[in-house]
């Protein structure tokens, strides 16, 4: 249904009444908070997909529950569930304005979502003929409260947000595997404290980078998979006999329904979930680690094809760009470059949701806008470097033979490997004699007829 761009509708709240232009799909909550919340530059709520997502399958799962226990008509719930459906097909910043860090616990998103449902639903009605009511807080939010639905909610988005970044992961597993695969029978230097040491094969080299990042996928996985214990029946701060125990027997199997997951549980204590978000914390924990290892990984190719002609040199990147304005022939690492940056940036967002959890206070912790958004924002920076450090760095890399093979005949190598057969000592003092008197270490050895 068209509507004048130039009329006006007029709506209440306990603050008074405010006239909106009646084209505007939320209310009067979401406009305040739009006004008090200044969004220059600053991401809003719409702009995180899978929170919406969240969000609206509860309202879903809530309407269907509600149904279920008696206290919405089959009309009303289908109504809720079509408009939510017409929602996630629509251009979610705009229907949902409001700035990510909005305050109050989630009450704005929360209440976003219940004006955008109840004037969609309302129509929804309207054309087919229903007299049903539909109204924000009576319909669309009955029996909970934003302390029940605003957690779940980042529970499921975070959940969501994982799965391309696990899949991410796993590709990056396999191309390191490949190249230990592809590279098994290549010798080279390895190094310790940036010194000379031993020799290894390189195969072991990229093994242990694959290692790592399976190590951490698996405890992400764990994590994120806790997630799906939720607090819905919660309602304000965990009390649940706020709310009808046939309504709370029917939503977890309604979210169920709805997600598609049957994995979503409702948790054992509903008092600790309102005020301990440790469980989004552990998220924020290991992906922190995991950006640290990927930092390590991306320095550590970085530096092995430090060239080309006075670097290390050992390892050959793909050119994917030309490297300077002012230098003609300069190629830079750029992508490894770009994932150690994403990974810095991702470190000071889950360092961000840790200082959520310090500030939590008696019985309800109200920063899981601050957890949530960054937790969201750290996985897609994750995401997104992880899959162009694989498919434009580790795919096309090559091990540079004759370097990493000079490389392994150095002093440090072929006394350790020496030093096995005639004692530390001994050869340890041939060293010392070889450097002082200018001489290879092969030259010594042989005029001490050891070689």
């Amino acid at each position: 249904m068209k509507t004048d761009p130039a009329a006006t509708r007029i709506e209440e709240d306990l603050l008074g009444s405010v006239t909106l232009p009646a084209h505007l799909e939320y209310g009067i909550q979401t406009w305040r908070a739009c006004r008090n919340f200044p969004r220059k530059r600053q991401a809003v709520i719409g702009a995180y997909p899978n929170l919406i997502k969240g969000l609206l399958w509860i309202k879903q799962a809530a309407a269907q529950a509600n149904e279920r226990a008696g206290y919405l008509a089959p009309a009303q719930a289908r109504a809720i569930v079509a408009a939510a459906d017409q929602v996630l097909e629509g251009d979610l910043e705009a229907l949902f304005p409001v700035h990510r860090l909005h305050g109050g616990g989630g009450t704005s998103a929360n209440m976003n979502a219940n004006e955008v449902l109840s004037r969609k639903a309302r129509q929804i009605l309207h054309d087919a003929g229903s007299t049903e009511p539909m109204l924000p807080c009576g319909h669309v939010n009955l029996h909970q409260s934003t302390n029940d639905v605003y957690p779940a909610a980042c529970h499921i988005a975070t959940i969501l947000e994982w799965q391309p970044l696990h899949a991410a992961l796993e590709e990056l597993e396999h191309a390191l595997h490949e190249k230990a695969r592809a590279f098994a029978h290549v010798s080279r230097l390895a190094r310790t404290c940036l010194q000379d040491a031993v020799t290894m094969n390189c195969g072991d080299f990229f093994s242990a980078y694959a290692a790592v990042i399976t190590r951490h996928r698996l405890r992400l996985n764990g994590d994120v998979d806790r997630l799906h214990s939720v607090n819905l029946g919660g309602t304000i701060i965990g009390d649940a006999s706020a709310v009808p125990a046939a309504y709370l027997d029917a939503i977890i199997p309604a979210l169920r329904e709805v997600s598609g997951d049957p994995a979503y549980t409702l948790h054992e204590n509903l008092f600790d979930a309102a005020q301990n978000p440790d469980d989004m914390i552990a998220v924020a924990s290991n992906l922190d680690s995991l950006a640290r290892s990927l930092i390590k990984i991306g320095k550590d190719i970085r530096l092995l094809a430090s060239g080309p002609e006075t670097g290390l040199r050992e390892f050959l990147l793909p050119a994917v760009q030309p490297g300077s304005s002012a230098m003609p022939d300069k190629v830079n690492p750029v992508i490894p470059e770009f994932l150690i940056q994403s990974c810095m940036d991702a470190i000071g967002r889950c360092h961000a949701a840790h200082l959520a959890l310090d500030h939590g206070e008696l019985d309800l912790n109200i920063w899981e806008s601050l957890i949530v958004c960054n937790i969201l924002d750290a996985m897609d920076l994750l995401e997104q470097a992880v899959l162009t450090f694989t498919e434009n760095c580790v795919m096309g890399l090559k091990v540079n033979k004759p370097v990493v093979e000079q490389y392994c005949s150095c002093t440090t190598a072929l006394a350790e490997q020496l030093s096995r057969k005639h004692g530390y000592e001994t050869i340890s003092a041939l060293c010392h004699k070889a450097r002082a008197n200018g001489k290879s270490l092969h030259r010594v050895l042989t005029e001490a007829g050891l070689v």
